[in-house]
């Protein structure tokens, strides 16, 4: 990139992410998701200036959010699903949690300069009760659209039983739940966390083989003789100084002939991409300093230091993430 048109466009891209986060915050879409309006409906039914929300749902046609005939704004028919409050594929949560970071990419510099978390002890991790709702809501919101991608690389014989560390809502392990009715399955993290997980899957058939462990998983015993153990989109949380007590603890946890799944954001041995990787490292660095990105090498050399061997690694296609499957060595 050497035209300076592209530099001038790549940093007004928050732009976009603005538009996009003022109308899930401002509820466009909850409102539209019951069919078309125009502006002025809605900017009467969310008290919004006429003039200014025109201006922002215009934009978003522009950006192919929302679709316009005359002066009546909709939703496109591809995007209804996920932008439906109603719908089971709502990203809607994800989305809100999403606009709470926001604010942090702001404050980059002094993070950099300092290397202190924008935002201190990770208040959506308990310390802030909404926040942490808002991020237990995003997290299965999100979950629930990976899923798609990810379930298929999850393929288990009759009667496992797997032990999902640091799973937050347990979207993946209800999911699997649902495939197979001799499954059982612990989710573990912290009591927050799970407490509003059992909140979100209230009356789900699958929950009486689901069970969920508050606690937090670098000091909480681990149930023994586990057919598999899951470690979904927690890794990049971990500095490599807490990674081997921790996989060592998970190698302890499984049957012989077992398996680790580790799926996650990875990167390329230079760490330069996937540019999401790269980016989403910054992310998390905003809230938790020593978070960090790992190589697919890497996470292999970590996993042969502590007691694991066969590493298969996968792309899982449709989605950032990459999966590390790995048996203890025994």
């Amino acid at each position: 990139m050497h035209n300076p048109v592209d530099l001038v466009d790549l940093a007004s891209r928050y732009w976009q992410s603005a538009a996009l986060n003022a109308a899930v915050s401002l509820g466009i879409f909850d409102l539209l998701a019951t069919g078309a309006a125009s502006a002025e409906d809605l900017a009467e039914k969310l008290d919004c200036s006429v003039l200014h929300l025109q201006a922002l749902l215009d934009s978003l046609c522009g950006l192919e959010v929302l679709g316009k005939a005359g002066n009546q704004y909709r939703i496109p028919d591809d995007l209804q699903p996920l932008l439906d409050p109603a719908s089971p594929d709502s990203l809607l949560a994800a989305l809100k949690f999403n606009g709470d970071l926001f604010a942090l990419w702001m404050r980059l510099p002094d993070c950099v300069r300092t290397g202190k978390p924008a935002l201190p002890d990770n208040p959506h991790l308990g310390k802030d009760p909404e926040r942490m709702k808002r991020f237990v809501e995003g997290m299965h919101s999100r979950a629930g659209i990976m899923a798609r991608g990810v379930l298929p690389y999850l393929v288990f014989p009759e009667n496992t039983r797997w032990l999902d560390v640091g799973g937050g809502p347990g979207t993946f392990s209800l999911k699997l739940l649902e495939q197979d009715e001799s499954f059982r399955a612990t989710v573990l993290d912290l009591p927050p966390v799970v407490a509003a997980a059992a909140d979100i899957h209230a009356g789900k058939a699958a929950l009486d083989r689901l069970t969920f462990q508050g606690g937090d998983y670098h000091t909480a015993e681990f149930p023994s003789d586990q057919d598999v153990v899951l470690y979904c989109g927690a890794l990049h949380q971990e500095p490599e100084e807490d990674i081997h007590a921790l996989f060592r603890k998970m190698c302890a946890a499984l049957k012989p002939g077992g398996h680790l799944y580790v799926i996650d954001l990875m990167l390329d041995p230079d760490r330069t991409t996937p540019v999401y990787s790269a980016l989403f490292q910054i992310n998390m660095m905003l809230m938790r300093p020593t978070s960090r990105v790992y190589t697919v090498e890497r996470l292999e050399a970590l996993l042969n230091e502590t007691g694991f061997t066969d590493c298969y690694t996968q792309h899982i296609e449709g989605t950032p993430y990459t999966m590390v499957r790995a048996t203890p060595e025994r």
